[in-house]
């Protein structure tokens, strides 16, 4: 037959797993609480990245068209001074030329002058 003592025993035993039943429940509850926590956190922190990485795409084409519309003005400048350089220099050549006219036509009217 059962005596009492092993009814009080596993009478015991019977509380001692329904408490620690009950704690793994909560632990196991907080777990999931935590869980879903996480799991929210990884989605806000996963769309702020792609946000991010959207708005860094945009800036990166921002520099891109930047430096082409740069590069646009530049080579402009540089032909727009190559094509000033020739007719600069075209005009050096005239002013050249003008100066050897002038001093040729000075020479002549001293050389008038001395004579006369």
């Amino acid at each position: 037959m059962i005596s009492l003592d092993q009814v009080q025993l596993l009478e015991q035993k019977v509380e001692s797993a329904v408490e620690r039943i009950t704690q793994l429940n909560a632990e196991n509850d907080a777990l999931r609480s935590k869980c879903a926590e996480l799991t929210n956190a990884l989605s806000v922190k996963s769309e702020q990245f792609s946000s991010f990485q959207a708005d860094q795409n945009k800036i990166e084409e921002g520099i891109l068209n930047a430096l082409d519309r740069l590069n646009t003005v530049e080579n402009t400048v540089l032909e727009s001074a190559s094509g000033d350089s020739v007719a600069q220099d075209s005009d050096d050549s005239n002013v050249t030329e003008n100066s050897s006219n002038d001093e040729t036509v000075s020479n002549e009217s001293n050389d008038y002058n001395n004579y006369n």
